[in-house]
C-alpha cells in the first residue's frame, strides 16, 4: 500500500511515470472503487444526491477509461492500459483528497458566475493552479503511456477535459471532473 503512495506521490510530482505502476486489474479496480466512493463520501457530505452522484462519478470513470483505452489501441499499446488507468485514476484520487476542504468549503455551485459569493471567488482562485498541476500530470502519464511529445499529451489532456466538461454539461452537474 505504502508503495503505491509512494509511486501516486512520484507522478504527480514528475519524477515517475506509469511504466513505473504495477500491472494490477484487480489494484486499478480497487482504486477506482476508491474514487467513486471518495466521491460520494463528499456528496454525502454536501448534502447531495448520492444517486445522481454515482452515476456521474461512474460515467466519468468509464469514458476516462474508454478514451485511455482507445488511445492506447490506437497507437498499439493496449499492453500499457492497466499501468496507465492506474497512475491516471490513482493521481484523481489524490487531487480529490487535496482539493476536497475546497470542495466543502465552496458549497452549492452556483448557476452563473454572477451568483458566486467572494468565498467561492477565493476558492475558485485557490482552486485554479491545483486544476493546472493536475492537468500537467495527466499529460505527463498520458506522455509516458501514448510515447507522444509533451506538447501532444498536453493538447490531448486539454481535449480530455473539455469532453469530461461537455459530458458534465449534457449528463448533469454530478460528473466528476
Amino acid at each position: 500500500m505504502y508503495q503505491l503512495l509512494y509511486l501516486l506521490r512520484d507522478v504527480v510530482a514528475l519524477r515517475r511515470g506509469p511504466q513505473d505502476a504495477p500491472h494490477s486489474p484487480r489494484l486499478l479496480a480497487e482504486i477506482a472503487a476508491l474514487l467513486v466512493a471518495l466521491e460520494l463520501t463528499l456528496a454525502w457530505l454536501k448534502g447531495m444526491s448520492l444517486r445522481d452522484v454515482f452515476a456521474g462519478a461512474l460515467l466519468s470513470l468509464v469514458v476516462t477509461l474508454g478514451a485511455l483505452h482507445l488511445l492506447l489501441a490506437l497507437r498499439g499499446l493496449r499492453n500499457r492500459f492497466v499501468q496507465s488507468a492506474i497512475a491516471l485514476v490513482g493521481c484523481s484520487f489524490l487531487f480529490t483528497v487535496i482539493t476536497l476542504p475546497f470542495n466543502l468549503l465552496i458549497g452549492d455551485v452556483p448557476a452563473n458566475a454572477q451568483q458566486m459569493t467572494p468565498t467561492q471567488l477565493l476558492i475558485g482562485f485557490i482552486l485554479l493552479p491545483i486544476v493546472v498541476w493536475q492537468l500537467l500530470v495527466n499529460a505527463h502519464i498520458l506522455r509516458h503511456s501514448l510515447d507522444v511529445s509533451f506538447s501532444t499529451a498536453l493538447g490531448i489532456a486539454g481535449l480530455w477535459i473539455v469532453v469530461i466538461l461537455a459530458l458534465a454539461t449534457v449528463a448533469g452537474p454530478y460528473v466528476a471532473t
